[in-house]
């Protein structure tokens, strides 16, 4: 998907529309892959610096800054500033002005340039034609977006950003996307169930990066629907985790009770915990995943909480949500109070006693498999001898870290050992290949307590 938005100065003001005006007097032009919804806003503003300016590009004296806002909180999406050129982008001003860097940094041509991994713009390019410079000027001021340089209040028009007219990703197109991705992405999130192709193609991606997918099954009322949902998805694997979300909240930004309750997926917030965790790494970099994101210390991020009327999760249907391995979000009363949990923390993993079923077991395992794969890795084509020794010394002091860290435990198969790693080169060719063997026990996560009491005299 690419968006295209261009700024149009014209004799009667400044417009902002998906096509460039080629009748305008100048024009910026902009393209990005990102998308536009019906709240977004571009505050645009121009000040003249009064510096000295060539012949051929009168107006470098004008400072634009264009801040791309969302209307609704006035939160800052983007923010571009500089100056125009007179046609031609990047490439013109690379051409024209090999020997001044400085000159081709201060146009707004050069945002586009930049070409990083953050960057909002793939390309923006500036034109305008000397001959009408007072002309532009004149618009600008007229549009009372034309500010002295330290002036204390700040002119600015306000322009509606066209919607991007959104287009369904095909599964193939977002698969491959995920997979060329320079940096591997640790989950996926799907609110979308009712796209089998899609999760299918997602389920792909998981497995070939060995990630984690997350699926929220929607907006139903009836437990027997969502289970019979998850039996449907069928994804018996550790790296799938399934919640469903039957209540009704107001948005996270109400300021009224006019703002009226309705149903929310709940991974984003899910996945918004998960991140914060995750970047609560200690010295040796390695995060708290021995603690899952479920029950008291982790509750929902939604605002005034209220279970959907036809919702039932009695005895009956929370043992059924837990067979079919769907975390709900759920009230549950604590001695300090009532709170909004998720009120489990499995996966789709089928079995009644592997540590894969839990969440934070099954991302131990991801993260330890994918690090110890990462740094072997870095030692390829090396000496076989060097090899190995440099690679199990490095992949042991990781592993003693996790220890340390605790999301490994002493494990009855290997002796109370917390992990096993043996690398070797390969019997049939130890000249080219090397088998890399890890067994370890992770962390589990205490989802049930068998509670007797006596009195006693």
């Amino acid at each position: 998907m690419s968006t295209k938005l261009s700024i149009n100065i014209n004799a009667d003001g400044i417009t902002l529309t998906s096509e460039p005006n080629n009748s305008a007097l100048a024009n910026i032009i902009m393209n990005t892959q990102y998308g536009f919804d019906e709240n977004v806003v571009a505050k645009v503003s121009v000040t003249d610096d009064k510096s000295p300016t060539p012949s051929d590009d009168p107006l470098n004296n004008l400072v634009f800054s264009i801040i791309f806002a969302d209307k609704v909180d006035d939160s800052v999406i983007t923010h571009l500033q500089g100056r125009l050129y007179t046609e031609g982008g990047i490439e013109a001003l690379e051409q024209n002005y090999p020997n001044d860097f400085g000159y081709i940094t201060r146009k707004l041509d050069f945002t586009g340039a930049l070409d990083g991994e953050n960057d909002f713009f793939e390309t923006v390019e500036t034109k305008y034609s000397a001959t009408n410079a007072e002309a532009i000027k004149t618009a600008i001021n007229t549009a009372k977006a034309l500010n002295v340089l330290g002036a204390y209040r700040k002119k600015e028009v306000v322009l509606a950003v066209p919607a991007t007219e959104v287009e369904d990703v095909e599964p193939i197109v977002a698969k491959r996307s995920l997979l060329d991705m320079a940096e591997r992405p640790r989950y996926i999130v799907c609110n979308e169930v009712g796209n089998l192709p899609m999760i299918e193609a997602m389920v792909e991606v998981m497995d070939k990066l060995n990630i984690h997918l997350l699926i929220d099954i929607g907006n139903l009322t009836d437990w027997t629907q969502a289970t019979a949902l998850a039996e449907s998805i069928s994804v018996q694997d550790h790296r799938v985790w399934l919640f469903w979300n039957p209540n009704k909240s107001r948005p996270s930004n109400a300021t009224t009770v006019l703002a009226r309750k309705k149903w929310r997926p709940c991974t984003g917030d899910y996945l918004g915990q998960l991140l914060l965790r995750n970047s609560q790494t200690n010295n040796s970099g390695i995060p708290p995943l021995n603690r899952p994101i479920a029950g008291y210390d982790f509750p929902v991020g939604f605002r005034d909480i209220e279970r959907l009327p036809e919702v039932n999760l009695d005895e009956e249907a929370q043992n059924a949500l837990a067979k079919a391995g769907i975390n709900v979000v759920m009230n549950e009363r604590f001695d300090a109070g009532s709170r909004w949990v998720y009120g489990d923390a499995l996966t789709q993993y089928d079995s009644k006693t592997s540590a894969l079923r839990l969440i934070n077991s099954a991302e131990i395992t991801t993260f330890t498999d994918n690090t110890i794969v990462g740094i072997v890795k870095k030692h390829l084509l090396k000496g076989m001898s060097s090899f190995v020794k440099d690679a199990t010394t490095e992949c042991n002091r990781f592993l003693d870290a996790c220890v340390a860290a605790g999301l490994l435990m002493p494990a009855t198969d290997l002796g109370g050992r917390y992990y096993s790693l043996i690398i070797t080169p390969r019997a049939d060719n130890p000249f080219e290949k090397a088998d890399v063997k890890l067994a370890r026990r992770p962390e589990g996560c205490a989802r049930q307590v068998f509670f007797e009491t006596t009195v006693t005299k």
